[in-house]
């Protein structure tokens, strides 16, 4: 009979706790110099570091308002460095603060696990109102434009999922259509339409 080798402990212990160990995350690089990003666009997953590196002086690197994940560096010296772990899927717009008009990047994290954004949309009129309820299976921005004898425009920031309704009132008689857009956290659009008469 043959004798069996057993490994050392230490050496049995470190190969057991590797095996288990999850992949870790990435950390990604991104130039601040020149008055842009490099690259302007960078894909991630979620739990990955992305690090902006500051060449130049007199930069941010600041989130967009309404998404997911908000950050902001605040103003930073050349050689310094800002770094944000992103936690959640999505797409995500940035910009230098002082330069917003053209110092603009994108993060990209994961991708997009839900296929529909909206399940529900109805209406409801009420006399001179009507009341809209969607149900939203995603979080998303809404935009809802009436056109007809009164002109309305609502809009929403970044709602969560579930049961949204909004009302629009003081509406004169005569046929109106709708048109309700959606924007998921990727920027992915969907459209529905209505249509209904006040009497």
């Amino acid at each position: 009979m043959r004798p069996h080798r057993l490994l050392p402990l230490p050496l049995a212990l470190a190969i057991a706790l590797a095996a288990a160990a999850p992949a870790g995350a990435a950390e990604w690089t991104i130039d601040v110099r020149d008055f842009s990003f490099a690259p302007g666009t960078r894909q991630v997953e979620v739990g990955d570091k992305v690090i902006w590196r500051f060449h130049d002086g007199g930069h941010t690197t600041t989130s967009r308002s309404g998404q997911a994940e908000q950050w902001d560096s605040n103003l930073r010296n050349g050689g310094g460095i800002y770094e944000h772990t992103f936690t959640k899927p999505g797409r995500y717009e940035y910009v230098c603060t002082p330069h917003e008009s053209f110092m603009t990047g994108v993060i990209e994290v994961g991708g997009d696990p839900v296929a529909r954004t909206v399940d529900g949309f109805s209406t409801k009129r009420r006399g001179k109102s009507v009341t809209i309820r969607v149900t939203l299976n995603e979080p998303a921005s809404l935009t809802y434009k009436l056109k007809g004898p009164s002109r309305r425009t609502v809009k929403r920031g970044r709602l969560q999922a579930g049961e949204h309704s909004f009302k629009v009132r003081r509406l004169a008689k005569g046929r109106y259509r709708g048109t309700l857009t959606l924007r998921d956290d990727f920027d992915n659009r969907t459209i529905r339409k209505n249509s209904f008469r006040i009497r």
